[in-house]
């Protein structure tokens, strides 16, 4: 039985300067199940995800191998065929959650928009949907969200508003990049716990991140990447407590390191 994501060989190269981004990487993610990728900027992890969303451009980018869907290949459909995919069964929440929303439209009128392209629901039950995704990911005063502008929010309660898109179009994969980055100590732990029930209601989490702490608590599976290729992978309470390559463990003492010059300086 194949997975619900898998990446098998998948190769990015930036073509003006012939260099390659992402080296022939292979993992899965099934349903229920979250999948963490760890690395410093620049590794490529969020190359990785920006490939499965589509988001890169092909005049600048050649993308090779393949990213399945449900058995099915992404790099190979037409810009129709994506289209009822992404935004739907596959959500993207990016790491500046101001840049997947429009400042301009107050946030009911773009979930209304959202939820009328992917599901089918009466016109009267629209605004209803909305507001009881928006309770659901945790933002108890979901009228006065739904009323608001994007600028008038903080940015935990714009990562929410993205999580309870995810939640109106019943998403069955969800790919995060860095969605804890911005956040303050609360938020992040907030954010964290709405993947966690996003996966324990059988969504598929995928996050990028360099925050180990948010990784301990997401839980789940770990791939380590290094310049473009994956150097460990495992269960995350595995690698995080006994890491086997040591690039995973620079990685957990520089961690370790910032989480405690952060405590001092606070």
């Amino acid at each position: 039985m194949s997975k619900l994501i898998e990446i098998k060989q998948l190769e990015i190269i930036i073509k003006k300067e012939q260099h390659t981004v992402v080296r022939k990487i292979d993992f899965s993610l099934d349903k229920g199940k979250s999948l963490i990728i760890l690395g410093q900027s620049g590794c490529g992890k969020t190359m990785t995800c920006h490939s499965m969303m589509g988001l890169l451009d092909p005049k600048k980018f050649s993308i090779s191998g393949g990213i399945f869907y449900n058995g099915t290949d992404l790099l190979t459909l037409s810009a129709k065929e994506k289209r009822k995919l992404y935004g739907g069964e596959i959500a993207f929440i990016p790491q500046n959650p101001m840049t997947a929303l429009d400042p301009s439209m107050k946030i009911g009128k773009q979930m209304l928009e959202t939820l009328s392209l992917h599901i089918d629901v009466s016109k009267n039950e629209r605004k209803n949907a909305v507001l009881n995704a928006l309770k659901k990911s945790g933002l108890g005063d979901a009228e006065r969200v739904y009323h608001s502008f994007p600028f008038e929010l903080s940015g935990g309660m714009l990562q929410r508003v993205l999580i309870a898109m995810v939640l109106m179009v019943n998403a069955r994969l969800v790919i995060a990049d860095e969605p804890t980055t911005a956040l303050d100590v609360v938020h992040r732990n907030e954010t964290i716990e709405a993947f966690r029930q996003l996966r324990e209601s059988g969504t598929a989490v995928l996050m990028v991140t360099h925050d180990f702490a948010a990784a301990v608590q997401l839980g789940g599976d770990i791939m380590i990447m290094n310049e473009g290729e994956i150097i460990e992978t495992g269960k995350a309470s595995e690698i995080l407590t006994a890491p086997n390559h040591s690039y995973t463990r620079s990685l957990i003492e520089a961690s370790v390191l910032t989480a405690n010059i952060r405590e001092v300086s606070e």
